[in-house]
């Protein structure tokens, strides 16, 4: 069984109001997308200009296909323009709670 698949996006941001009444029309993109679960805007509290979106996806699959839809490359990818460039994809591979763990298998196969 394979866990979900996140996207994480961080930016140093310096017009906060701006750059923060732009996240909701990128969310309306993915959200119409299939595959889409839930999605984060974060703020650093030790760097206050550094901002992450986080987005959770049923697999990578869904990700790579919202970020290719016409909507995203109108939309999200002139917003990502922004972004720090560092690996931004990530699957699950454990799940913790206060009662348990659940390991999931890697999508990527054997190292």
């Amino acid at each position: 069984m394979h866990g979900k698949f996140y996207s994480v996006w961080e930016f140093d941001v310096a017009a906060h109001d701006q750059w923060l009444a732009s996240v909701p029309a990128v969310f309306e993109v993915l959200q119409q997308r299939e595959g889409f679960v839930e999605g984060h805007v974060m703020r650093s509290p030790d760097e206050p200009s550094r901002f992450a979106v986080h987005a959770t996806w049923i697999d990578v699959g869904s990700y790579r296909r919202a970020l290719g839809s016409t909507q995203a490359k109108m939309i999200v990818w002139p917003f990502l323009a922004d972004m720090i460039d560092r690996p931004t994809a990530f699957e699950e591979l454990m799940f913790a709670t206060s009662e348990s763990i659940t390991h999931y298998e890697s999508s990527l196969g054997q190292d």
